[in-house]
C-alpha cells in the first residue's frame, strides 16, 4: 500500500534540518533500546544537553508546522504533526510552570528527547507531501468497514459487541497490524536502532 502524496506548490532553498544530529541528542538522553535504563549525563552535561534538545525542538517545529500547513486540512499526517508541534510546545513552556523542579531535570530531558524524536519522525513525512501514511489508511479502511458492515455492528442483549466472526473484518485488522508493525520497524531503524522483524 504506497503513501498518498501531495505536492507542495511553493518550494524552499533553505537547507533542510539536520535530523540526524537532532536524534544523535535524543538518543543521548533516552539511550539505546536495548538498555532504557541507561541514565543520560548528569550536573552540567544534563543542562548542556537540556539546552541542546530545547535548541532543536525551538528550530524544529516551525519546520514541521509549516510544512504541514502546506497538506490539505482533512490530511491525518497534517493533524498527527500538527498536534506534535502544540505536544513539544508545551514541553519547552514547562520549566516556566515548574515542572522541573517538580519532577527533576533527568525526566525532563528525556522528555524533550522523546518530543524531539516525535517531531523528526513527523517532519520526515510532513515535508515529503505525504497527506496519509500506509498505516493510517489501513486504519481508516478497517473502521470504515466496521461502521458499515452489518455483521461487526451486531450487539447482544446487553448492548455490548456481539464479537461475530467477519472474515473481512479479521483481514482488514490484520493488514493494519502488518502496517502498523513495519512504520515501527521504520522508524525504529530511522533512528539508528536496531530493529527486530514483526512477527
Amino acid at each position: 500500500m504506497s503513501a498518498k502524496l501531495h505536492t507542495p506548490s511553493d518550494t524552499t532553498a533553505l537547507a533542510p534540518p539536520d535530523l540526524e544530529m537532532m536524534r544523535e541528542s535524543a538518543g543521548i538522553a533516552l539511550g539505546p533500546v536495548s538498555a532504557p535504563e541507561a541514565v543520560p549525563p548528569a550536573g552540567e552535561e544534563l543542562d548542556t544537553l537540556t539546552a541542546a534538545l530545547r535548541g532543536h525542538i525551538e528550530l524544529l517545529a516551525p519546520e514541521v508546522e509549516q510544512a504541514a500547513g502546506r497538506l490539505p486540512e482533512n490530511s491525518p499526517t497534517r493533524a498527527c504533526a500538527l498536534a506534535c508541534v502544540g505536544e513539544a510546545r508545551g514541553k519547552l513552556r514547562a520549566p516556566e510552570l515548574g515542572f522541573v523542579m517538580r519532577t527533576g531535570g533527568v525526566m525532563y530531558t528525556r522528555r524533550l528527547a522523546r518530543v524531539l524524536a516525535a517531531l523528526c519522525d513527523h517532519y520526515d513525512i510532513v515535508s515529503t507531501g505525504v497527506e496519509e501514511t500506509p498505516e493510517q489508511a489501513a486504519f481508516d479502511q478497517l473502521v470504515e468497514h466496521c461502521l458499515k458492515c452489518k455483521t461487526c455492528r451486531v450487539v447482544d442483549d446487553q448492548g455490548a459487541h456481539a464479537g461475530l466472526p467477519c472474515d473481512e473484518e479479521k483481514r482488514l485488522h490484520n493488514e493494519y497490524r502488518t502496517a502498523r508493525a513495519s512504520a515501527a520497524v521504520a522508524r525504529r531503524n530511522h533512528r539508528g536502532y536496531r530493529a527486530e522483524t514483526p512477527a
